[in-house]
């Protein structure tokens, strides 16, 4: 074994949903001496379904299988990042048309890649969205998008106002995520009224003025009333917006969150890639010191509505997210 290829390598993937056997958005590669890689599907906020399965998942089975028939037909360094990354697209897009014409309308999925591949004496590293990267326990690269701020704020708002206003407990997660997830203009008057909604987007400015510039806090009542499914795809790879962010979804991958880099071989000894799932990264970089960060935040917050916010609370048959990490040390 060349002497500069790295000795160990860790790599657990856990599904969001209690049910055994049910696979979640998240798809780890790993290729020995080749490329490492972690893709984090989009999970549907209507719950679709390609071809069997989640429409993130699809994306990230695509985008997966893409990567893998590049880099085995080519020599490593062949591609380019973004002609890896368009190569990527170009297998999504396809599959996409495929299944749309089956359906005979246009249907979308996404996901986002966190990769690094061995090149000679270098590795080259290339995201593109919120997945991220970690260097020798101490460098990291993760682009955490605005938008999903906007959204999460306003799930938290809208589920401590539920809350207060005695929802039963049991429909607190599910509500204020589906509110989130479809917007608060088609939440009323179902599940609040329009004060009540002008109350919530309010608060959730409040909470998140000193966190975002001022200039992006005018898009939180537009963002929260359109929801994610009206309101936060139409940025996807929208380079020219400050909401904009990369990811690959079967078109170009641009803007906010689209990273590649180099490092020279020696001067790394860990690199561990890993998914959003992980709200925190933990000061250790073995598995058991990340697995012990979720534990944690999971009882501390089961909900997201506490310390760590977010459009999706845990529940008795699902986690908020699924969660995937890959180490690679000497």
């Amino acid at each position: 074994m060349p002497e500069d290829r790295f000795m160990r390598i860790d790599c657990l993937s856990v599904s969001k949903y209690a049910a055994p056997g049910k696979a979640g958005d998240d798809i780890p590669v790993v290729i020995p001496g080749r490329c490492y890689a972690v893709f984090d599907g989009a999970t549907d906020v209507n719950g679709a379904s390609i071809a069997g399965v989640g429409s993130g998942r699809f994306a990230a089975l695509q985008a997966s299988a893409a990567l893998i028939d590049a880099l085995v037909e080519q020599a490593p360094g062949t591609r380019t990042p973004d002609e890896l990354v368009a190569i990527l697209n170009a297998r999504l897009g396809a599959a996409l048309d495929k299944e749309s014409r089956a359906r005979g309308e246009r249907i979308s999925a996404a996901t986002t890649m966190a990769l690094m591949e061995e090149v000679g004496d270098s590795l080259r590293f290339t995201l593109v969205g919120d997945s991220g990267i970690r260097i020798n326990g101490e460098e990291t690269f993760q682009s955490l998008k605005p938008i999903d701020d906007i959204m999460s704020a306003g799930r938290v708002a809208l589920y401590h106002h539920l809350r207060r206003r005695g929802l039963a407990a049991a429909a607190l997660e599910p509500d204020s995520r589906r509110g989130v997830f479809r917007g608060f203009d088609e939440a009323i008057p179902a599940l609040i009224s329009e004060d009540e909604a002008a109350e919530v987007i309010g608060e959730a400015r409040r909470m998140l003025t000193g966190r975002l510039d001022d200039a992006l806090l005018a898009f939180v009542e537009p963002m929260l009333r359109a929801g994610i499914a009206r309101g936060q795809y139409g940025y996807a790879n929208d380079a020219d917006h400050p909401l904009g962010y990369a990811v690959i979804d079967g078109t170009v991958s641009r803007g906010f969150g689209l990273i590649s880099f180099e490092r020279p071989r020696r001067s790394v000894r860990c690199v561990e890639i890993f998914s959003d799932g992980y709200l925190e990264l933990p000061e250790g970089t073995a598995l058991a010191d990340w697995e012990a960060v979720a534990d944690r935040i999971e009882r501390e917050d089961p909900t997201k509505t506490l310390t760590h916010w977010g459009v999706k609370g845990s529940g008795p048959e699902q986690l908020f997210d699924d969660r995937t990490v890959i180490i690679l040390s000497d």
